[in-house]
């Protein structure tokens, strides 16, 4: 599997395969039950971050936070469930976990991050980032 490059279209079907890649059998599911109601995205990497400065003040690989954390955060994001708030919480909480156990941030560090996402992808905002932005 070839993992998206900053600036890269992420079609329905590049979703497919990355969520396969990923194991998020809930949204290859909802993928494949209704492709047409889903648009085309750039991926951005860690949305709004800088990502190799923030592996930087971090301590951590980007690389691992970017393609391990961020992208399937990323996934769970442009494919949730509309009005979900439970759960893009559930999303957010797996978000927190991988930076830990997949990237080796410390827990207040990635307890910085949860923060950030719970607020800034909030639905209500319409930001490229929010939850469920992948709905055409």
């Amino acid at each position: 599997m070839i993992l998206p490059e900053t600036g890269d279209t992420i079609t329905t079907e590049k979703a497919l395969e990355l969520c396969q890649q990923f194991s998020l059998d809930y949204l290859t599911d909802r993928l494949n039950s209704n492709p047409k109601k889903y648009k085309d995205w750039i991926f951005d990497g860690c949305s709004g971050l800088p990502d190799e400065i923030m592996g930087f003040f971090t301590g951590c690989d980007w690389k691992d936070i970017t393609y391990n954390c961020c992208l399937p955060h990323d996934l769970g994001y442009a494919y949730g469930d509309p009005g979900n708030d439970k759960e893009r919480k559930q999303v957010d909480l797996k978000f927190f976990s991988d930076l830990i156990t997949k990237a080796g941030m410390k827990k207040w560090c990635a307890a910085g991050f949860l923060a950030a996402v719970r607020t800034g992808g909030a639905e209500e905002f319409g930001l490229s980032f929010s939850w469920g932005f992948a709905h055409t």
